[in-house]
C-alpha cells in the first residue's frame, strides 16, 4: 500500500483503501455533498475572473470538480488525487452523469505534472490538513496558476469552537464521527498558514470563514432544504478557514 493509500486507511480506521473509499462515498453522500454546489456557484459568480481552466486538488470522488464542469461546459476542469481507487469511483460517476469536460489524474499536490501558468482557478475542499507542510503545496499552486489567477482553498481550522464540534459530531454515525474528529485534530493553524504564504512572497491573500452570497443560497435552496442543517450554515462554517490566494 503506498503513502496515499496508507493515509486514507488510517483516517478512516480501516485496513484497506477499498474499505476507506466505500466509507468516504457514504460520508460524501450523507454529509459533505451540499457544500460543493455552494462553493462552485460562489466562485463562478465572482466578476472579472477568467474561468477557462480550473483545477481541483485532492479531488477524491471528483464531487467539487464536477460541479464546476456541469456549470461551465466550455471550461477544461482537472481533478488530481493520490488515490487510484478514489479516481476509479470518480470516473464511474462522471460516466453515469455524462461529464465530458473533466479530466482526472493520479498526482501528488506537491509535485503536480503541469506546466507553469496553466490555471485560472484552483480549488480544494478538506485536503490541506492531510499534508505535513503547506510550503511545497502552496509553491506548486502558485506555479501552475496563471498571472492574476486565483486559488480558493477550504479546510478545517485549528481549535474551532468545541461546542460546534460536539454538536456536529453527535449527529454523525460512529464511523463518520471517528473520521470527523480525527480530521478536526489536524486542523490548520491560521497563523501558520499566514506565515507560509508570506514566506513565499504572496502579497494578495486573505484568510476568512467561508461565506455565501444570497444569490448562491437562493440558487441552491432545494439542496439546502434537503440536507441536514447541522452540516451547513454559519455554525458549520466556523470549523473552516477559506484561504484565498492570487498570483
Amino acid at each position: 500500500m503506498d503513502r496515499g493509500n496508507t493515509k486514507i486507511s488510517e483516517e478512516f480506521g480501516l485496513s484497506s483503501e477499498s474499505e476507506a473509499v466505500k466509507e468516504y462515498l457514504r460520508m460524501n453522500r450523507d454529509i459533505m455533498y451540499s457544500n460543493y454546489p455552494l462553493i462552485a456557484d460562489e466562485i463562478i459568480m465572482k466578476p472579472n475572473q477568467e474561468k477557462s481552466c480550473i483545477l481541483d486538488i485532492g479531488t477524491g470522488l471528483g464531487s467539487l470538480a464536477r460541479e464546476f464542469a456541469k456549470r461551465l461546459p466550455a471550461c477544461r476542469v482537472y481533478g488530481i488525487d493520490i488515490s487510484g481507487e478514489m479516481l476509479t469511483e470518480a470516473h464511474i460517476i462522471n460516466t453515469s452523469e455524462g461529464i465530458s469536460n473533466l479530466t482526472l489524474m493520479l498526482s501528488d499536490i506537491n509535485h503536480m505534472a503541469f506546466e507553469d501558468n496553466v490555471f485560472d482557478v484552483i480549488v480544494s475542499f478538506g485536503v490541506l490538513h492531510h499534508l505535513s507542510t503547506l510550503t511545497r503545496a502552496f509553491s506548486e499552486i502558485r506555479r501552475v496558476l496563471k498571472e492574476r489567477g486565483e486559488a480558493f482553498l477550504y479546510d478545517l481550522r485549528k481549535n474551532p469552537p468545541q461546542e460546534v464540534v460536539t454538536e456536529i459530531a453527535d449527529g454523525m454515525s460512529p464511523s463518520h464521527k471517528r473520521c470527523f474528529l480525527e480530521s478536526v485534530k489536524e486542523g490548520l493553524d491560521v497563523s501558520y498558514i499566514e506565515a507560509v504564504v508570506q514566506g513565499l512572497g504572496v502579497t494578495r491573500y486573505s484568510l476568512s470563514y467561508p461565506t455565501y452570497s444570497r444569490a448562491t443560497v437562493v440558487k441552491n435552496k432545494s439542496i439546502l432544504q434537503a440536507q441536514a442543517s447541522r452540516f451547513l450554515g454559519k455554525r458549520f462554517n466556523q470549523l473552516f478557514v477559506m484561504i484565498y490566494l492570487q498570483k
